[in-house]
């Protein structure tokens, strides 16, 4: 049974935090908002890896026109590799008094010591746009269609935020997860490269944001208690939604298929505007108290807990204190809320910083996934174990954030990051480098994916959505330069690893310049984020002990 701190009573400061700490984190009401919530992570899972498996490299050779007629002879007319597979984008040129009749082809028609480009190719796979748009050896235009996909995001999350912060969490949720389903059923459709590069943009350019709004809203549903598990759920739903996407690729060897099969479910995600809770801390920070507290009410029928009705009282007096102080604030400032939000100095500081950490994150997170394919072996398994290797670090982030705070745990997984792929090179090909390619891996996921929780404290509630979004787009900077990344390798072998351990060194240290928010209440108002910076940092035994009090 819940018992009131008595300090707490008297100043009457009870925060919807104390009411959620009583609904608990995993009653039927979460559940059934978390399971709707789970499925556009999901499909956002898919979403994010599948331009890996759409622009696969193929194998293919030149077309001979003197020898097609039996191609087994092109061991002869075409160069081989260091490998020892056949050259894909050169072949031995034919003396000019060579003859054309694929009747005569012999290995004396070929000058062996001239090689020259091809005309046109013969597709060994088809399962890709490489073959049915021709981009042969055109590897600029492969590369470009992970570019353009991430490119998107620089739109998206930002009109996503600003959805979820004007007009709630579940409008931003139904609008970017439908458009996901329009826009990709439309590229499964294209007729030529550049319709698809369009709708490649487009799709996540409108939709893509869904992530970010799903994670805000399974974030305010649940007190300090349940955010980290929250996190959890969405990894690993994220995980499966990657791996999912890989073996249906693997499965069905056609890119058009695997976008239907994908793409056509989010157009489902429409019925959410009937079924879905909105987040009653936005419905709170908008001034909308009485449909603030039937969400709450309702949380409290479903669970089957009971809520004193005073506390309601006082978390409706509260959120309209917090209210009018903002409203008299800006009123003295002659600025918008947001205005005045933006003239703090320190969030300036953590917009820069996180902004920072979540380009260095989705560089070194993706471009580590998108080498993997191009690691020797089996594509499609090599992209599955990096994938799989994010299932511990989020477990390790379940039981470490809570344990150590969030800043030590985000500031060791970034330096061990860098401090692994900064020695990649050094080591000799084998089961060391791919254990160290791994561990690499590991601890970017347990740092990439701890920042969403470490970024979403740190911001206030009436326009978390629009900031953590801001970060998220300029960190899109990384991912967008990611599929980039294995070019480098024309320079250097491990310029990739390099670029990516000097990154997350970098970022190790910067996380240390913000606040410690291990157990703390989420900021509803700037003066509650500005607070943080001189909130003492008690230990966790301590807060804990202070927790169950409360419970």
């Amino acid at each position: 049974m819940f018992r009131m701190d008595p300090e707490k009573k008297q100043n009457n400061s009870v925060t919807v935090d104390d009411i959620l700490s009583i609904l608990g984190p995993f009653g039927r009401f979460n559940i059934w908002n978390y399971t709707l919530i789970l499925f556009p992570v999901f499909l956002a899972g898919m979403y994010s890896s599948v331009y890996n498996f759409e622009a696969m490299d193929l194998k293919y050779r030149c077309t001979v026109p003197e020898c097609e007629e039996d191609p087994h002879k092109n061991n002869y007319t075409i160069p081989h590799e260091t490998d020892g597979t056949l050259a894909k984008c050169t072949r031995y040129a034919p003396f000019e008094n060579g003859t054309l009749n694929g009747t005569h082809c012999s290995p004396h028609y070929f000058d062996t010591s001239t090689k020259i480009e091809c005309d046109s190719f013969v597709y060994l796979e088809e399962h890709s746009i490489v073959k049915e748009f021709d981009l042969a050896c055109q590897d600029w235009k492969r590369s470009l269609v992970g570019t353009v996909h991430n490119a998107g995001f620089f739109i998206s999350i930002p009109l996503t935020g600003l959805i979820s912060d004007k007009y709630g969490r579940r409008p931003a949720i139904v609008f970017a997860s439908v458009a996901n389903g329009v826009f990709g059923i439309i590229r499964a459709l294209s007729v030529n490269y550049n319709m698809f590069v369009i709708f490649e943009f487009l799709e996540p350019a409108i939709g893509g944001g869904a992530y970010t709004a799903c994670f805000v809203l399974a974030l305010e549903l649940v007190g300090p208690k349940g955010r980290v598990f929250v996190s959890l759920l969405f990894n690993t739903m994220f995980i499966l939604g990657g791996v999912a996407v890989t073996l249906l690729s693997w499965w069905l060897q056609n890119w058009r298929y695997l976008l239907f099969i994908i793409y056509t479910p989010a157009v489902l995600v429409f019925v959410y505007i009937w079924t879905l809770t909105e987040s009653f801390r936005w419905l709170f920070s908008k001034g909308l108290y009485n449909e603030g507290l039937d969400v709450l009410a309702k949380s409290e029928r479903l669970n089957k807990v009971f809520v004193p009705k005073d506390h309601y009282e006082q978390v409706e007096k509260h959120a309209t204190k917090q209210r009018d102080d903002r409203k008299c604030e800006s009123m003295a400032r002659n600025q918008s809320t947001f205005k005045q939000l933006l003239s703090s100095k320190i969030i300036w500081k953590r917009l820069f910083t996180c902004s920072f950490l979540w380009t260095s994150s989705t560089l070194v997170y993706y471009g580590l996934s998108i080498n993997a394919i191009e690691l020797s072996g089996n594509s499609y398994l090599n992209y599955i174990v990096v994938l799989v290797i994010e299932a511990p670090a989020n477990v390790c982030k379940l039981i470490f954030l809570d344990r150590f705070g969030r800043k030590r745990v985000i500031a060791v997984a970034f330096l061990m990051t860098g401090l692994i792929l900064i020695n990649y090179g050094f080591v000799p090909s084998g089961n060391w480098s791919i254990l160290l390619y791994l561990g690499g891996k590991f601890f970017i996921t347990l740092a990439y994916n701890s920042l969403y929780v470490f970024a979403a404290e740190v911001f206030p509630t009436n326009y978390r959505t629009t900031l953590m979004a801001m970060c998220s787009t300029l960190g899109r900077t990384g991912s967008t330069v990611a599929p980039q990344t294995p070019l480098l390798t024309r320079y250097y072998e491990y310029l990739p690893t390099l670029l990516f351990g000097s990154m997350a060194a970098i970022s190790g240290i910067l996380v240390l310049t913000l606040p410690e928010t291990n157990n703390q209440k989420l900021p509803d108002s700037l003066k509650e984020a500005q607070e943080q910076e001189s909130q003492p940092q008690e230990p966790s035994n301590e807060r804990s002990n202070d927790t169950k009090t409360r419970l």
